[in-house]
């Protein structure tokens, strides 16, 4: 098998943007089976600097494709094979890399922030600072570690790899799996940790600040009582509140009830400050529920009604709300109340398909982008 460095030393055709472009598009054409469609041949190319952004480039080969500096942010590279590629200082944010082959990758510098990994290959990988490069003068300005803030990794292998400086703050890692991977100055603040050998880290205190492990036993043990909570909740609505109570379910893990709540009627729900990291919520009656300060990454909110929900200041990253009723809410004294999303984290695509009335940004929502800009 080629090494990284055997196939970084051989020679490469470099192709124009315009040259890109009309390969790029022929390969989205054969990706939806229309006349003129063919598959990317990229491999071993030199492709620095181009611009791929936002296409769809599912399986496409970039095996040994030097992309230093390139834009494939907000790109779909589900299932690419990205064997042995260059792809320092590239731009990622936002990219689909799941289930792609990333083995012996150069990651140097590059921002993969928010982007999706879920089961991606990256054994091997280097993302290590470049120390004395003189190639890489503005990749040591701004550290040299890779940005995999906010990413989805679940299940993504760092077997072996070189993690110098990498940043998985606030990244969703269950699952991952870091046997043998070098870690130096690495930060997994506020990442989801569940399901990964934190023994395989070897980092400090420090670097795992606030970081989101495995639900204790206790909190397994709970998971009865909350289910049962659930059951009186729904007599409380069903009855109008002469039968039942109110379920609050402030500061609570609620991760061990997973689909539990799926298609539940929960209107009125309290969720304040609690844990429910990939619970799903889908097709639940959940008008007027307060999310406020929740931890709902990852959590699955499809075709549940919202209208008048709270959400202030709750994580939603990678949350969905395809299908979601986020209308406001008319109230039987005439009034209408709006959802609030107001310092809620998130992308505005995560609530593309959900229904609303007005704009998300009238609904106090700023995307995370323009968090990052600011």
């Amino acid at each position: 098998m080629e090494t990284s460095s055997n196939l970084l030393r051989t020679g490469r055709v470099v192709r124009t943007q315009q040259e890109l472009n009309a390969i790029l598009l022929a390969h989205e054409r054969f990706l939806l089976h229309k006349a003129g469609g063919a598959t990317a041949q990229l491999s071993a190319m030199d492709l620095s600097k181009l611009n791929f952004a936002q296409r769809n480039l599912s399986d496409i080969d970039l095996s040994g494709t030097t992309l230093r500096g390139a834009v494939l942010a907000r790109t779909n590279l589900a299932r690419a094979s990205l064997y042995c590629a260059d792809l320092r200082l590239a731009d990622l944010r936002h990219a689909c890399l799941s289930s792609a082959d990333m083995r012996g990758t150069s990651l140097r510098g590059a921002n993969l922030s928010c982007a999706n990994l879920d089961n991606a290959n990256l054994r091997s990988a280097t993302m290590a600072r470049p120390g004395s490069d003189p190639l890489l003068n503005m990749e040591k300005q701004r550290g040299g570690g890779v940005d995999f803030s906010n990413c989805s990794m679940k299940r993504a292998s760092f077997n072996g790899a070189s993690l110098e400086g990498a940043n998985f703050s606030g990244a969703m890692m269950q699952g991952a799996d870091f046997k043998g991977a070098k870690l130096t100055d690495v930060s997994f603040k506020d990442a989801v940790l569940t399901g990964v050998n934190l023994s395989d880290l070897k980092v400090s205190p420090e670097a795992l600040k606030g970081a989101v492990t495995d639900p204790s036993a206790a909190c397994v043990a709970r998971a009865e009582q909350l289910k049962a909570m659930v059951d009186v909740h729904y007599q409380w609505i069903r009855t109008g509140g002469r039968e039942g109570a109110p379920a609050n379910f402030d500061g609570e893990d609620l991760r061990p009830l997973q689909s539990y709540l799926a298609g539940r009627h929960l209107t009125g729900l309290t969720v304040r400050n609690a844990i429910a990291i990939g619970v799903s919520f889908a097709g639940c009656q959940l008008q007027g529920a307060r999310f406020e300060g929740a931890d709902l990454r990852d959590a699955d909110f499809s075709e549940s009604d919202v209208r008048a929900a709270s959400f202030r200041g709750a994580r939603l990253t990678h949350a969905r709300f395809a299908k979601a009723d986020l209308r406001a809410l008319k109230l039987v004294d005439g009034r209408a109340q709006s959802v609030d999303l107001w310092e809620a984290l998130a992308l505005a695509e995560q609530f593309s398909g959900a229904e609303l009335d007005c704009r998300l940004e009238d609904l106090g929502f700023r995307t995370m982008d323009a968090e990052a800009a600011a």
